[in-house]
């Protein structure tokens, strides 16, 4: 969220957001520290500095009906809001914000996407060598031999860098739900059956993607991916 604002932050903008807690001073932006018992709420935080003219507003999170309401009524008014929620992926965003928010009519018009995010072990640079992929790994992945990339996977062989396990630091699968006319409709009226038969038939940017692009290209190794699958829940 503190990249996304310093990325569209500009002198002419005027940058807003409600935090809890503030956790980095960001210049050039009014950063405002929630305090519940003396009832400054993120849905009271909101309201206020819609009073101050923001042309960008930051909510650290909507955690109810009343602040995402607010957030969705702000949107539809001219301001871009940035904000978080506790969902698995991308697309559980959208049953969730239907589930505390207002009316989905509103919710379809004013989101413009979804970005989840997930932290996995990443190769260790110190002991990684060139790892051949086999028939069975490249059937997990989906893939043919001839889009794999195959020279560029690679494994952590372990060191004392990594204490043996081949695996050093962390590296991001990035996940984008880009807002369409179609999943507009969907939020409007459909279900999540709907909308994951939508974004398969479309090979959106899900976390399988990223985690198969870091595969083939050495930053993750498939035993690495198995293992996110598996942590997350995901079977396919």
């Amino acid at each position: 969220m503190y990249t996304s604002l310093q990325a569209i932050a500009q002198e002419s903008k005027n940058i807003t957001t409600v935090e809890d807690p503030v956790e980095y001073v960001l210049p050039g932006i009014t950063q405002t520290q929630v305090n519940e018992a003396a009832g400054m709420t993120f849905a009271a935080g909101l309201r206020a500095i819609l009073r101050q003219d923001p042309d960008i507003i930051m909510l650290g999170e909507i955690r109810d009906h009343e602040t995402a309401e607010t957030a969705v009524r702000a949107a539809l008014t001219g301001h871009l809001v940035l904000t978080t929620l506790h969902t698995n992926d991308a697309a559980g965003a959208i049953p969730r914000l239907r589930d505390i928010g207002p009316d989905p009519g509103l919710i379809s018009d004013a989101l413009l996407g979804v970005v989840a995010q997930r932290l996995v072990r990443r190769v260790c640079p110190h002991c990684t060598e060139s790892y051949k992929p086999t028939e069975a790994d490249l059937k997990v992945l989906g893939l043919r031999r001839e889009n794999a990339n195959p020279l560029e996977w690679s494994k952590g062989k372990g060191c004392s860098q990594c204490f043996h396990s081949g695996y050093l630091g962390r590296e991001a699968l990035i996940e984008l739900l880009d807002v369409d006319d179609m999943i507009r409709q969907i939020i409007h009226d459909g279900s999540m059956t709907q909308l994951n038969r939508y974004l398969n038939e479309i090979a959106y940017d899900s976390f399988r993607m990223a985690a198969i692009e870091k595969v083939t290209h050495g930053a993750l190794q498939l035993a690495g991916f198995l293992h996110f699958l598996a942590e997350s829940g995901f079977a396919r």
